[in-house]
């Protein structure tokens, strides 16, 4: 009994700690006349330099606490570049004010260039709100006039590349021990022309990968050969259409394929117009076509060269909301000659805000597996099996985590010490 009457009367004490720790912070919110924001990011975005470079509003950490949600996402364009949009949600006494701007870091950009671009952006969008806050006699606005007397309209723009960017990259590593070794080496080519009408992409690979292990017997070695010519031509059909083809080669020791060659037309639809895909989209694909297949080994189906068609339908859907992120789809994939070849998979990727300070995050993907046409007749050996050196059958294949993530205390996070950061 008397443990009991303890326990009551410390439950008590804790619930009044909180809530005068509660009563404090929101009065202290009140009187507090700097803008709330809680910054939305992706992992791309340099959100410490946001922090230092824009001390002049208050950073909180989570939403339901801020005056302004701002989302950011970064959609690559190939290796041209990348644009970052930003979208800025007002709540409270803002809730009428929600518009988007954008940022082009082009490929030649620093990491640093990059960060102080968006960051000169999201002042400009943090602008209207500081108008209409309390601190508006506080703040001040400086324009750099451009040396320029035409129009930018007026102003014609020649390129001799005719939007074509290039990136010739390669590389490697290398390991080496008493008893092991090994060597990777990779390198290739981006060839990417982007407009608003189309996208373009012209890009050969190559992957060599080599491990030796040192045993009683010897030194037993693996090798890995990878590599191909990946290609695309996409065309804009208005704000929901668009259609393009496909064209692959591709080798692979550990997929027992020799040389392969794919060629495949595609048309798509999206529910929501492409401008808006930054913010939310659900799309619906269909793609089909024939390749040529010819193998390092018989296959299981006692073929050493064939050519195949079939087709694929793709549905997905991406939302980058206040409430959280999701991006899920299906897939779905048959052979023509015989529909029991077939594929599918269903994948999701989420990072739910359920209540204040409580986030669901959860990201599997399920495949049910009957295509796997140039899996190898015969048994593997056990050093082929552990050292991966050629594709095993499989029916299915299940990934994925799960957690849950509580966050409370102190409402501020705009506070950035780099030291003694290991």
């Amino acid at each position: 009994m008397i443990r009991m009457k303890l326990l009551f009367v410390m439950w008590l004490v804790i619930i009044g700690m909180s809530g005068g720790a509660m009563a404090d912070v929101y009065g202290q919110r009140a009187a507090n006349s700097r803008l709330s924001i809680f910054l939305d990011l992706e992992r791309f975005v340099d959100g410490d330099f946001i922090r230092q470079e824009i001390p002049l509003v208050e950073y909180v950490r989570e939403r339901e606490m801020a005056d302004v949600h701002i989302i950011m996402s970064r959609h690559a364009s190939g290796t041209t570049g990348a644009t970052y949009s930003i979208s800025f949600i007002g709540y409270g006494g803002y809730a009428d004010m929600d518009y988007e701007l954008t940022y082009w870091a082009p490929a030649s950009n620093t990491s640093d260039e990059t960060r102080r671009g968006y960051t000169e952006k999201i002042k400009l969008g943090l602008a209207p709100f500081m108008a209409a806050s309390s601190a508006a006699a506080r703040v001040r606005i400086t324009y750099d006039a451009a040396p320029v007397t035409v129009d930018d309209d007026e102003v014609a723009v020649e390129d001799p590349w005719n939007y074509w960017i290039l990136e010739v990259y390669g590389g490697g590593n290398f390991n080496r021990e008493e008893t092991r070794n090994s060597l990777h080496i990779r390198y290739g080519i981006f060839a990417d022309r982007i407009t608003t009408e189309a996208r373009t992409r012209l890009r050969p690979y190559n992957n060599y990968n080599e491990r030796n292990f040192k045993t009683d017997d010897g030194w037993v070695t693996s090798v890995a050969h990878r590599g191909g010519f990946d290609s695309y031509h996409i065309v804009s059909i208005g704000d929901h259409w668009a259609i393009g083809g496909f064209g692959d080669i591709f080798f692979s020791t550990f997929d027992n394929m020799k040389f392969s060659a794919e060629i495949s037309p595609a048309i798509e639809y999206s529910l929501y117009p492409y401008q808006e895909a930054t913010r939310r989209s659900i799309t619906f694909a269909w793609r089909a076509g024939a390749g040529y297949y010819n193998y390092h080994e018989e296959t299981i189906f006692d073929k050493e060269e064939e050519i195949l068609f079939g087709q694929a339908v793709i549905a997905s859907a991406n939302f980058r909301q206040p409430w959280g992120n999701v991006r899920a789809g299906l897939i779905g994939f048959h052979h023509f000659h015989d529909f029991r070849s077939n594929r599918t998979e269903l994948f999701a990727n989420m990072n739910l805000r359920i209540i204040e300070g409580l986030s669901l995050n959860f990201r599997g993907s399920f495949e049910i597996i009957n295509d796997q046409v140039a899996i190898p007749k015969g048994d593997l050996s056990l050093e082929e099996i552990l050292l991966e050196q050629r594709r095993r059958a499989t029916s299915y294949q299940l990934s994925g985590n799960i957690g849950l993530s509580y966050t409370f205390g102190s409402r501020i996070t705009g506070v950035f010490n780099p030291r003694l950061n290991l």
